[in-house]
């Protein structure tokens, strides 16, 4: 007999068929997705451990994203570095072939003049010769002091009295110009007195009596000068490409800058190597030869030193005086707690300090100005800061004055300024002053500034500077920050990028490049034409300095001069260290992903032929669902009876 469904079987009967229907909806879900469920709740306990691995993956999927940023802006600094590396080394090829031409060849001739005192006559009574700027005059007076050359216990007409006046005049100048003595020569057996070519000069009478000789003022070979010529084109181009170099951008930001992306860290404004010479010729205006001359941002105006005065001291020299103020910026004031006791050492050319890191903020190179400091009141140039912090020691260019001892400090003032050799700016002046300066030093108050600049652009004999309008600044080529940049490559390292544009390995190219790339590398001027004085060694010189700072700007052997990134060496190692390590976890970052991939996978994923095999089933079941359900539901009363 077959039963009349009550309102409750059709129900149960209803559910049935739609829980089967979701078994055809999951298998099909997972038959074409692989995926065991299209919600988490599907993945029963395993799903705390599927959210879990996939924040992780996710995790790591963002550093390595991160990563290839990274990955791009260390190879371009690397590309940059090679550049530079490259660069530099064909530099120093050059400078090295260049030094070893002979340059003693290129100055005034060393030897080029000589006396001969050829008459035993009394002809050199009354006569005068200059040498080195100093007049002597031979007498017969009995008086040999000050500059006088007594002759009067010699005998005119004897066989060797040309002889004995020439050792008249060896002894008189072994005494009273000891320093270049040694570079005099005497030769008795021909009664010669060669000299170093202008040596003498001024009104020497004795030369118009006996005649003198002198070498040519320059002489300079063919392939000396096109190689002269080779070396600074060179030294000028590398200077442009190390300034490209480091200004490289990558995603708009700029890599050496010290944490200044915004802006290129190498101011470079010199098109034409003509031009870089304009601006720094040589010999009023030379490219900084210090580290803190070339990187000085020191500046004043007129808030700082109240109407100023241009005095002219020389033909290229002259006196920057502040009439209201000085040129100085304050370090500190020694106190028993800043400083504790100063001691001044004369012999070790040192001040020390009793408290750690009391100098901590002066730097090798600055300009110190010492006041209320006893006898050792003045300026100075630092030489080297210990790396504790409290001995500076001074260049012997500026000697400290006196043993003496400061309790508690003294309250002595200490205060920095323009650095020597800095090119100073002078914006705001009229079109008669000259636009740039170079400081040779300052007043021991701080009120006086020297410099040298371009003949025929200052007044003479002084102007006084009333406006206000006007502003002086050291010139620099870094413009960058001094900030490092930490880069987070995974959740346990960083890497930091602490290279910059400042650092002591490009500042030393810069000098170095600089100095042979100026104006007057080979001084052509002709003392017997101009009132002035070359320096015989000036070139030899200047050359063998740019390849030792070359030498040490590439590799400088361990050795510290208190810079950061001393040399191109400790970058590029730094640099590949970076390399190697951002590789290293790129590796360990992508085998992670692979296994936390792997894991997700392993929870969340079916066999989507099984998962198609159960749908079918699953459908058939379906199918024998809604044929029972229609059955059972057109079974009615009314049917029955």
């Amino acid at each position: 007999m077959t039963r009349v469904p009550t309102y409750n079987t059709y129900v149960n009967m209803l559910n049935q068929t739609l829980n089967t229907k979701s078994f055809v909806d999951l298998y099909g879900f997972q038959a074409q997705t692989g995926l065991k469920s299209p919600v988490y709740s599907g993945y029963g306990m395993s799903a705390s451990a599927i959210v879990g691995n996939e924040a992780a993956l996710g995790v790591v999927s963002n550093f390595m994203e991160n990563n290839k940023i990274v990955e791009t802006e260390v190879n371009s600094i690397n590309t940059a570095l090679s550049s530079i590396s490259d660069a530099i080394h064909d530099m120093k090829s050059l400078l090295t072939e260049f030094s070893g031409m002979g340059l003693e060849t290129i100055t005034p001739d060393y030897t080029g003049g000589e006396i001969t005192f050829s008459s035993n006559e009394d002809v050199y009574v009354g006569t005068t010769i200059t040498v080195n700027g100093t007049t002597y005059t031979f007498t017969d007076n009995g008086d040999n002091t000050g500059n006088n050359i007594d002759l009067s216990t010699l005998t005119p007409g004897t066989d060797n009295y040309a002889a004995q006046v020439m050792n008249a005049l060896k002894d008189k100048l072994e005494v009273s110009d000891a320093a270049n003595f040694p570079e005099f020569t005497f030769d008795e057996t021909k009664n010669t007195f060669s000299f170093p070519l202008y040596t003498i000069d001024g009104e020497s009478t004795v030369l118009d009596a006996q005649g003198v000789t002198t070498g040519e003022p320059h002489t300079m070979s063919d392939e000396q000068y096109q190689k002269l010529k080779e070396l600074q084109s060179l030294a000028f181009t590398t200077m442009s490409a190390l300034a490209d170099s480091l200004n490289i951008t990558v995603n708009g930001k700029y890599l050496f800058g010290g944490g200044n992306t915004e802006q290129p860290p190498v101011n470079f404004p010199f098109k034409t190597l003509e031009e870089f010479q304009d601006y720094f010729d040589g010999i009023n205006i030379k490219y900084p030869s210090s580290a803190n001359a070339d990187l000085s941002t020191f500046g004043v105006d007129a808030s700082q030193t109240g109407e100023i005065e241009l005095i002219s001291t020389g033909s290229n020299t002259g006196t920057i005086k502040a009439n209201g103020g000085s040129f100085l910026k304050d370090v500190l004031t020694a106190n028993a707690q800043t400083t504790g006791d100063l001691t001044f050492d004369a012999n070790k050319n040192t001040v020390k300090a009793t408290e750690v890191g009391a100098f901590s903020s002066i730097k090798a190179g600055d300009t110190l100005v010492l006041q209320d400091a006893g006898a050792n009141s003045g300026s100075y140039v630092v030489k080297s800061v210990s790396a504790d912090g409290k001995t500076i020691t001074f260049e012997e260019s500026t000697p400290v004055q006196a043993d003496e001892t400061l309790a508690g400090g003294g309250d002595a003032k200490f205060s920095t300024s323009f650095p020597v050799g800095a090119v100073v700016n002078m914006n705001g002046f009229d079109k008669n002053i000259a636009s740039h300066v170079q400081v040779t030093g300052i007043s021991p108050d701080g009120t006086e500034l020297y410099v040298t600049y371009e003949p025929g652009y200052w007044p003479d004999p002084s102007q006084t500077i009333s406006s206000t309008n006007w502003s002086m600044q050291s010139q620099t080529y870094y413009q960058g920050g001094d900030a490092d940049t930490e880069k987070r490559i995974s959740a346990e390292q960083s890497l930091v990028l602490d290279v910059n544009a400042k650092n002591g390995a490009f500042e030393k190219m810069f000098r170095a490049l600089g100095s042979i790339a100026q104006g007057n590398l080979v001084d052509t001027r002709n003392p017997l034409e101009e009132d002035v004085d070359i320096d015989p060694m000036k070139t030899y010189d200047m050359v063998n300095e740019a390849l030792d700072l070359v030498k040490d700007a590439i590799f400088s052997g361990g050795t510290s001069d208190g810079s950061k990134n001393t040399d191109l060496y400790t970058v590029q190692a730094k640099m590949d260290s970076n390399t190697v390590i951002l590789n290293t976890v790129n590796e360990n970052l992508t085998q992670v992903k692979l296994n936390l991939q792997s894991n997700v996978d392993t929870l969340k994923n079916v066999d989507q032929t099984e998962a198609a095999v159960k749908m079918l089933l699953a459908v058939n079941q379906l199918n024998a669902s809604y044929s029972v359900l229609q059955s059972a539901m057109s079974t009615s009363l009314l049917n029955y009876l």
